[in-house]
């Protein structure tokens, strides 16, 4: 029997109460910092450190209960819809929430799943599986892990991540008739206004940047900041320099690759250079980096703990910043703003954002996420219209 065979019969087996019941009890292990799942994150996963593997699991999966996967269940599934029977997911990235995520949905719509593991992660997902094999051996047996090309035009559904030039690439192998979701490239913006204590704003800032090393989607590549008044800007940057350094050692950066670290040095050397640019960082190690660009500069994007800060005038820059990189924007993290918040969500949309979230939780979005703009859920699924029939009026 294929595998693709096997899923289909295993997803057979399985309602909503066994579903949500098992999904439940497997992310009880992962809140749990005791438990063996969490044990073998800390020692297997290839990117991140252990203290910054356990934060990511207490934060990011404290709302993902029973309770929250019914509702969603509820929210997203109407009663006449066409669930598929098995959907191939195509994993991208090293963020282990993410493909935790990744695989609940459509487990969690009631289809089976067929993933095949990210090259920057191949541990999460493998983990995920058999912390639900822990608790339901037969609902585990709705996920299988694996490589065959062949799955992208053999199963029902097929949902992929990773950088646009990929999503497209495994599009065009996937039949027409076929449901496909593709999560592209995405970028993430912090806000800073005003009315933000500079230290408060630091604090909250350095969480989103320190957590999961700068690397995933939700992390914040670019962080504006009101100038208002003069120098503002710069009180920031050398509080966030403080955070991070301290965070440092709290939160320490897993290690880089060759490559990465001579991309930070290469950053570095050339804001160290740049007229008008203010350079923070320890002299002995590239654990972080915080560069003060010249105001309304658009610098490349952060990552890896490195992060332009950039002065701008006030909420008016913010619309022109976003829509300069449409279509990539994903989150944008806010505070200071005060009634002016009100415009952000169109300001984000205009980027092709989907997400307005309080500084500090960047990287930790809801389970009910709307994430690029659809819901985790009814993106994977076809609904049936039945329409009543009406007498003609004479």
């Amino acid at each position: 029997m294929s595998d693709l065979e096997a899923l289909r019969t295993s997803g057979a087996a399985l309602d909503e109460a066994r579903i949500v019941a098992g999904l439940e009890r497997a992310l009880s292990l992962w809140r749990d910092p005791d438990s063996t799942v969490r044990a073998r994150l800390r020692a297997e996963h290839p990117v991140f450190s252990a203290p910054v593997l356990d934060l990511g699991c207490d934060l990011g999966l404290r709302g993902w209960t029973g309770p929250a996967l019914s509702a969603l269940r509820a929210r997203e599934l109407p009663e006449r819809c066409r669930v598929p029977e098995v959907t191939a997911v195509w994993l991208a990235g090293c963020i282990p929430t993410a493909a935790f995520g990744a695989l609940l949905y459509p487990l969690l719509a009631g289809s089976a799943v067929y993933a095949k593991t990210s090259s920057a992660d191949p541990v999460s997902a493998r983990l995920f599986r058999d912390s639900v094999s822990c608790v339901d051996p037969v609902l585990g047996e709705a996920i299988r892990i694996g490589e065959d090309p062949k799955v992208l035009e053999q199963a029902d559904a097929v949902v992929v991540h990773g950088q646009d030039e990929t999503v497209a690439a495994l599009r065009a192998r996937v039949p027409i008739d076929r449901i496909f979701v593709g999560y592209g490239h995405r970028l993430s913006v912090a806000a800073i206004g005003s009315e933000m204590d500079v230290e408060e704003a630091a604090r909250l800032l350095a969480l989103d940047v320190a957590l999961y090393d700068g690397r995933g989607c939700l992390s914040p590549s670019y962080v504006l900041v009101e100038n208002r008044p003069p120098g503002r800007a710069e009180a920031l940057a050398r509080a966030l320099a403080a955070e991070l350094e301290r965070l440092a050692t709290e939160l320490p950066r897993g290690s880089l690759e060759a490559g990465e670290e001579a991309w930070v040095h290469d950053r570095r050397a050339r804001a160290a250079v740049r007229e008008g640019t203010k350079l923070f960082s320890p002299s002995s190690s590239t654990a972080w980096t915080v560069i003060l660009e010249l105001p309304e500069s658009r610098p490349a994007p952060g990552t890896l703990r490195t992060v332009p800060l950039i002065p701008i005038s006030g909420s008016e820059a913010l619309g022109p910043w976003c829509e300069g990189l449409s279509p990539h924007v994903s989150s944008l993290g806010q505070g200071g703003w005060g009634p002016r918040a009100s415009r952000l969500a169109g300001i984000v949309a205009r980027g092709g954002g989907s997400r307005v979230c309080p500084l500090g939780r960047m990287q930790l979005p809801p389970i009910d996420w709307h994430h690029d703009g659809t819901g985790p859920l009814s993106a994977m699924i076809r609904r049936v219209d039945v329409e009543d029939a009406q007498e003609e009026s004479t």
